[in-house]
């Protein structure tokens, strides 16, 4: 029988069929909406403004979006436009850490913004022939990584670490696309979208891409976020509750052995 548990449990936590993961998806011509990683259908567009050169969301779901000088609030939940907040040095990627620092980046520079007045600092030259392509994001380790047009060894953009501390980064490997201009992680999966309106994964470790689906939106693709709730992919809630049943089991019979 305790076979029969385990085997169960073990099958649902590794055969589960996959979880739709959302990833916000900003255009040029102002449009915001929601796209389905899984299945490709983007839902929910609608006109928030300005055109942003890309969009960011922090630990509580709260949405920002850059002009390429201006950082701007957006209501997504309520569909309503951006709220100017300051005018900010040119930067075309944005990104949030763990504590909620905002990132950005642009030609060849890190910077940090105030969330509040929209004000840029500027950390460090990202170096090695990097160029801002479009996006920033952050592994589930800390690791910023960065899409760029410059330093690539072929003709499309590449992958760049970048050390959010001084600002320093390394190249990885090319990507294969070009116009790479969105970049979110959800759990272990880092995904680019491109100015084609194309989805891929990229490879961490390689810089390499690889096509998942295509999309549409109004306009060019120019950034992507992930909502704070697709940060990471959780174990379904039965899969939990299997496991809490056979972790009681094993604890029952534990009591029986000592007894």
């Amino acid at each position: 029988m305790n076979k029969i548990i385990l085997a169960a449990a073990l099958t649902l936590c590794t055969a589960a069929p996959s979880f739709a993961a959302s990833v916000f998806v900003g255009s040029s011509n102002g449009t915001i909406g929601t796209l389905d990683t899984d299945t490709g259908v983007l839902s929910g567009a609608y006109d928030a403004g300005p055109g942003w050169f890309d969009i960011a969301v922090d630990s509580s779901g709260d949405v920002y979006g850059t002009t390429g000088s201006s950082l701007y609030s957006i209501d997504v939940d309520n569909s309503a436009q951006g709220v100017l907040l300051g005018g900010h040095s040119a930067l075309n990627g944005l990104a949030f850490d763990d504590s909620d620092t905002l990132f950005g980046s642009g030609g060849n520079r890190l910077f940090t913004l105030d969330t509040t007045t929209g004000a840029s600092t500027v950390v460090g030259n990202v170096g090695s022939g990097f160029s801002s392509s479009g996006d920033l994001a952050f592994s589930a380790s800390g690791v910023l990584f960065g899409t760029s047009n410059g330093g690539c060894s072929g003709g499309g953009d590449c992958l760049f670490s970048i050390d959010a501390v001084t600002g320093v980064g390394t190249y990885i490997g090319d990507i294969g696309f070009s116009a790479v201009f969105g970049l979110s992680r959800i759990g272990s999966t880092l995904f680019g979208m491109t100015a084609s309106d194309q989805l891929i994964s990229i490879d961490m470790g390689t810089g390499a891409g690889t096509l998942i689906d295509t999309y549409n939106i109004s306009g060019q693709t120019y950034g992507a976020a992930v909502p704070a709730s697709a940060a990471t992919i959780p174990l379904p809630a039965g899969g939990w509750l299997l496991l809490s049943g056979f972790g009681a089991l094993a604890a029952a019979r534990r009591r029986r052995k000592q007894s």
